[in-house]
């Protein structure tokens, strides 16, 4: 048994790099773990959210620096999430030589020792991204560097250290913004209860998993299906996933209430999720340039047919097929729009449920996660 500590800013963020957390915290149970974190988790509560079983962890804070923190955000109204990420590499690196091992996975961590780290995406190589994404901004520039330097980063270090990150597509950028390459271990996708209906038994509608959040793009996603419609499908739609952002909740509300077709379904227990997506025809996501797309891969392993960006590491889930992706809200509609009006199409293109478990299911993820700690330590 090793003393490992695993870092993470916050587990109550309920996303897919959280689903990561609890996954590493699981698969490490034979050590003893130490969880370094900003925001204290509910353990009872993300077992249930993520159907895992994570216990006896004990669990490090820097309180004191986090109410400097959190009176910064309480006078600017702005979340400052790389200044945390910064606050707790520096609470980590104090305390990395106590263990024989540390973990990452909130993208890079800078700390001394045996490190092992789960790149979502470069939080400190944004210029990198948003030269991939077609998007750039002095303001973010400048802030990235100031977070870097506060939180005491070193190149070298995060180079040095073993990379793991999610799909093909992001380990491009990775080498593209620290000239390492990491190891792809896909994401730990939860499979269980999901029990595809036959297709003529599913509903002639979309689901669409994830967080209720501006960059989830999800005015474009209500936009497909109303455009779906006018071209004489009579489908509708069900957005499942908490609201991060109230604000954006209500305006989503706003549009629904207008739409009878449009359910705003918000966070649901698991199992009714899971019988959302095993009793309907299609998914539908539209945030672009996705690191991995755990949601989309959920979709897939209920029988649902995914229609995505064709960008991103999501492409990766549908084999690149043209069918199965789109560039704008316009092609979207056409290419949904070709694909329902042919039931052969339909047909050749329904997913193989039983291929997410075997390519992104939770026991390979958590044996690879033991098999690079265990390379680590030795």
């Amino acid at each position: 048994m090793a003393r490992i500590a695993v870092a993470h800013v916050d587990l109550t963020a309920k996303g897919g790099g959280e689903a990561v957390c609890m996954n590493v915290l699981e698969a490490l149970s034979n050590h003893d773990v130490t969880l370094f974190t900003v925001t204290r988790p509910d353990f009872d509560e993300l077992n249930e959210y993520y159907r895992t079983d994570v216990a006896d962890v004990a669990v490090r804070r820097p309180r004191r620096s986090k109410r400097v923190l959190d009176a910064l955000e309480d006078a600017t109204g702005v979340t400052l999430y790389n200044l945390r990420n910064a606050l707790l590499n520096r609470f980590v690196a104090r305390h990395a030589g106590r263990f024989d091992a540390t973990v990452g996975t909130d993208n890079e961590l800078s700390v001394p020792g045996p490190l092992v780290q789960y790149v979502h995406t470069p939080r400190f190589a944004r210029l990198v991204v948003s030269k991939r994404v077609g998007e750039d901004s002095f303001v973010d520039h400048a802030y990235d560097r100031l977070s870097y330097r506060v939180g005491g980063y070193d190149a070298e270090t995060i180079r040095g250290s073993r990379l793991l990150t999610n799909s093909s597509w992001m380990a491009d950028v990775v080498q593209d913004a620290y000239g390492a390459r990491p190891e792809v271990v896909h994401p730990p996708v939860d499979t269980h209860g999901f029990d595809p209906r036959p297709w003529e038994e599913r509903e002639e509608g979309f689901v669409t998993i994830g967080r209720l959040a501006p960059y989830k793009n999800l005015e474009d996603v209500i936009a497909v299906v109303d455009g779906v419609r006018e071209r004489g499908h009579d489908v509708h739609l069900h957005l499942v996933g908490p609201a991060y952002d109230e604000g954006y909740r209500e305006r989503l509300a706003s549009l629904a209430a207008d739409r009878p077709h449009v359910s705003i379904e918000g966070e649901l227990p698991r199992e009714r999720l899971v019988e959302l997506v095993c009793t309907h025809r299609y998914g539908l996501h539209a945030k672009r340039h996705e690191h991995f797309g755990m949601a989309v891969a959920e979709l897939v392993a209920g029988g649902a047919l995914p229609f995505v960006p064709d960008n991103g590491g999501q492409r990766d889930i549908v084999d690149r097929r043209a069918h199965l992706t789109y560039h704008t809200v316009e092609d979207a509609i056409e290419t949904i729009d070709r694909v329902l009006s042919s039931p052969d199409l339909r047909a050749d293109l329904r997913p193989d449920p039983a291929s997410v478990e075997r390519r992104f299911g939770r026991e390979r993820f958590r044996r690879e996660v033991r098999e690079v700690l265990d390379d680590a330590l030795s």
